[in-house]
């Protein structure tokens, strides 16, 4: 039997495109800003700090990538997986491609989240999860969350339920597709 696609969309669609226009838009301004600030440097003198202030922006565009890349919503299908982020067309990988998939590190512990257990109630409350997988033959935005999960430049991105809708629906059919 063939298992149909299942969607794990964003858990909320409107913030996570707010979050996704805000990261856009934040690294629009400091790449444009950054040479401005060299030319600044050249142009007062005495202003040199200003091409260090250009290499900080730059630096800071990373966050943002991260920001922008290491949760979109995705497809599961017995082929493969489709990642669907905003901005940007769909990029479906092939289950060979995926070389590991890990427990996501960049979730926070459970005695870090004593304010969120008192907002849901203790009844409610439900500790973060979340997987990373790492695959080959996905564009570059992914290798910086790569490097922010630890794994060097490996291309990767995670599904978590903090920021995905039916997480456990999403295990179950990935231990369906992955026998």
């Amino acid at each position: 039997m063939t298992l149909p696609p299942y969607t794990v969309a964003s858990r909320s669609p409107q913030a996570y495109r707010l979050s996704q226009m805000t990261a856009l838009a934040l690294s629009a301004l400091l790449l444009v800003s950054s040479p401005l600030q060299v030319v600044l440097a050249f142009s007062i003198p005495s202003a040199g700090m200003f091409v260090v202030s250009a290499l900080l922006s730059l630096v800071l565009v990373l966050p943002l990538v991260l920001m922008a890349s290491n949760t979109p919503p995705v497809t599961l299908s017995p082929d493969g997986i489709t990642l669907q982020p905003w901005p940007g067309s769909p990029t479906t990988v092939g289950w060979d491609a995926v070389k590991e998939i890990k427990p996501y590190p960049l979730l926070p512990p459970e005695d870090a989240e004593t304010v969120r257990k008192v907002m849901v109630g203790k009844k409610n409350y439900r500790p973060a999860e979340g997987l990373m997988f790492i695959c080959e033959g996905l564009p570059w935005r992914y290798r910086v969350v790569g490097f922010f999960c630890g794994e060097g430049f490996k291309p990767t991105f995670a599904v978590t339920n903090r920021s995905h809708a039916d997480y456990d629906g999403f295990r179950a059919y990935l231990d369906k597709v992955r026998r």
